[in-house]
């Protein structure tokens, strides 16, 4: 972490203050502000940024000790990466649990690691004689694709349906057997560690493997008065025989029949069975636009997805704790605290993570400079604009100068990013409050003061 600090003339200033409390107050029209000293000392000239910076500071300090708060934790931090100054701090070195701001740090790790074009890639093979036409079975091997979903496309089903006319396509006009998932790229549970048991009915906390539909949602088919409708209405207790179900809805719209599913192929003698041929596989649209279907909505499965995917690609080893551990690995790199976080899950909706406020500056401020931090920060939701804070500060100098990333548990409130300044500075930010008991709308509120107290501000570009 570098060693952001107080400015001098901010030392100075502060000091004047406090030892010129009692005088009456004296000022001067910008570009300077004239605060006197006692005893008939020369007065201290101070510098409109220096009052900027203190302005910020008095007014944190406002915000975040607010009466309503006094049993809450807060920890915040704000800095101005361009010198180094760190312009608020509260608590920015003890632990609190991040809630979605997880998404940051599995966001940042598997755009660093795996690179914005990254693609998920899924294999389709049959099992079929020389004459083609008829085949034994089709095998779908998956790699955690979480694309196949209402939120990139119209309609979930259309790259399934796409799958059944490229099998037509291949001369393929049914199967004698089932359509099997093959392989185990994703091992163990399909949840995160120390998911709440009322979590795991809702959309948000519906599982995870190497097949997902539609963000682990199950795929029903309906008959209506205009003809057979398929809609996603619940959690499916296993996503790969959700992705299955979908997918054989769709070969039967084509015309291609089959025997049914099966969502393991572990445990049968393929040597007994015929040689599977490579078809074709469908690969996901980019990392760079998968990333922002994660952290513009916080999309909880997608979080999870690439969590394992790092583990998968950067150990062999598709499970949460192998993904963990990559990120652990690429924090230190980094120059984070071994003490100041600790890594459970890919999203945040595990209770057992653990960040502090410098933990998540130092991951943002690492961004700025990286090769791919505009794929980042184009990836996060925007004030007023976009994402979990589209309705946030509309119509002030905030809107469409903050990005971050929110986060929201029982209890726990977050917010992390950057915000422009009206004098062209960028400054990095973490506010976290954990243990409160007032609504959750008052800790937003307070949040937003602090936002827009940093985008009105004049702080310059350096």
């Amino acid at each position: 972490m570098p060693p952001y600090r107080f400015s001098a003339g901010a030392r100075l200033l502060a000091g004047a203050v406090l030892l010129g409390a009692c005088a009456p107050a004296t000022r001067v029209a910008p570009p300077v502000a004239v605060v006197p000293s006692v005893d008939s000392a020369p007065p201290v000239v101070v510098a409109p940024e220096v009052e900027a910076r203190l302005t910020i500071a008095r007014t944190a300090d406002s915000v975040f000790h607010d009466p309503q708060f006094r049993t809450a934790m807060w920890g915040a931090l704000i800095v101005d990466p361009a010198t180094g100054d760190t312009l608020y701090s509260l608590n920015p070195r003890k632990l609190v649990m991040p809630a979605s701001n997880m998404k940051v740090l599995t966001g940042t790790v598997a755009l660093h690691l795996l690179g914005p074009d990254f693609r998920f890639r899924t294999t389709f093979a049959a099992r079929c004689p020389p004459s083609r036409g008829r085949c034994t079975e089709l095998l779908v091997t998956g790699r955690g694709d979480p694309t196949v979903s209402a939120r990139f496309h119209p309609d979930p089903l259309t790259p399934l349906r796409a799958i059944a006319d490229s099998l037509r396509a291949r001369g393929i006009t049914s199967f004698s057997g089932p359509i099997v998932a093959s392989g185990d790229a994703f091992p163990g549970s399909i949840y995160g560690y120390g998911w709440e048991y009322d979590d795991l009915g809702e959309d948000y906390g519906a599982g995870i493997d190497d097949l997902v539909f539609n963000e682990g949602l199950e795929a029903i088919e309906m008959l209506t008065e205009s003809g057979p409708r398929v809609e996603s209405v619940k959690p499916a207790p296993d996503p790969r025989q959700a992705y299955l179900k979908a997918l054989s809805v769709a070969l039967r719209q084509r015309g291609i029949a089959h025997e049914g599913i099966l969502p393991s192929d572990s445990g049968r003698v393929d040597s007994l069975l015929a040689p599977a041929e490579t078809l074709f596989v469908l690969q996901s649209p980019p990392l760079s636009e998968i990333l922002g279907a994660m952290l513009q909505p916080s999309q909880n499965q997608i979080a999870e997805i690439l969590l394992r995917t790092i583990g998968l690609e950067r150990t062999g080893v598709g499970r949460p704790d192998s993904g963990a551990a990559v990120v652990r690995r690429q924090l230190l790199e980094w120059g984070v605290d071994s003490m100041e976080f600790r890594v459970r899950d890919g999203s945040g909706l595990s209770r057992h993570n653990y960040v502090t406020p410098a933990t998540m500056v130092r991951v943002l401020s690492v961004m700025q400079q990286h090769p791919y931090g505009t794929v980042f920060r184009e990836a996060l939701p925007v004030v007023g604009v976009s994402g979990t804070v589209r309705t946030w500060l509309r119509g002030t100098v905030a809107e469409r100068n903050a990005h971050g990333k929110t986060g929201t548990l029982g209890s726990v409130r977050a917010f992390s990013g950057y915000v422009r300044t009206a004098g062209g500075s960028t400054l990095i930010y973490s506010f976290i409050a954990n243990n409160y008991l007032v609504p959750t709308s008052a800790v937003t509120a307070a949040i937003q003061t602090m936002v827009r107290l940093m985008a009105e501000s004049p702080l310059p570009a350096r």
